[in-house]
């Protein structure tokens, strides 16, 4: 009987650790904007804007706003990533990327999050609708969608309204790819948001 006891304890032990062992290994992704001076990305001609901006947290589409990256094969279902995740959930992530972004471009006076001791000039709203890995066939894509409004902070007058839905092909099929793609698609719509509002408010 004791035989049959440890004869079991050690197979349970040994598929435990099997499993372990064979379990793929969980990875955490965050979204990243290149530190590029103002005016130097995408060779726009960005000047700085004497204004204090706050970036108000980001709406996005339930769905989404999950720890787990999202890939979808067709128009009709989305799916989760078990072992693929977001280091936050993915307002937050967006949120922190832009408000990073735009302090190291220095496009403006400051970047604020909060009400605290700065009253701001302009609020940024974004709404995100679409993040994630759309594959099409052979081919998979980084996919995000998102709406940006600059608001008058004094008047609540928008200035500015700019929206997009793109779709970014990766060269090499791998996951760890998508981030990299999503980065690039919101830098460069990013630029286009501060460039546009640059000209209006001349």
């Amino acid at each position: 009987m004791k035989k049959f006891y440890k004869f079991t304890m050690f197979s349970v032990i040994l598929v435990f650790f099997m499993g372990c062992m064979s379990s793929p290994m969980k990875k955490y992704y965050q979204i990243h904007l290149e530190n590029v001076n103002v005016g130097k990305s995408q060779n726009i001609d960005i000047k700085v804007i004497d204004k204090i901006l706050l970036v108000e947290k980001i709406d996005i589409e339930e769905i989404y706003n999950d720890y787990r990256l999202v890939y979808r094969k067709s128009p009709f279902q989305l799916n989760y990533y078990s072992y693929k995740f977001w280091i936050k959930k993915p307002d937050r992530v967006i949120r922190d990327a832009i408000v990073q972004y735009l302090s190291n471009k220095k496009v403006f006076n400051k970047v604020i999050m909060e009400f605290l001791e700065w009253e701001p000039d302009l609020i940024m709203k974004v709404r995100t609708n679409i993040i994630e890995e759309y594959d099409i066939g052979e081919n998979w894509f980084a996919h995000l969608s998102m709406k940006f409004k600059i608001i008058d902070f004094e008047s609540g007058e928008v200035i500015l309204t700019h929206k997009f839905d793109r779709k970014k092909r990766l060269i090499i099929k791998k996951v760890d790819n998508i981030p990299v793609c999503l980065s690039k698609i919101l830098q460069e719509e990013l630029d286009k948001v501060i460039n546009n509002l640059s000209k209006k408010l001349k």
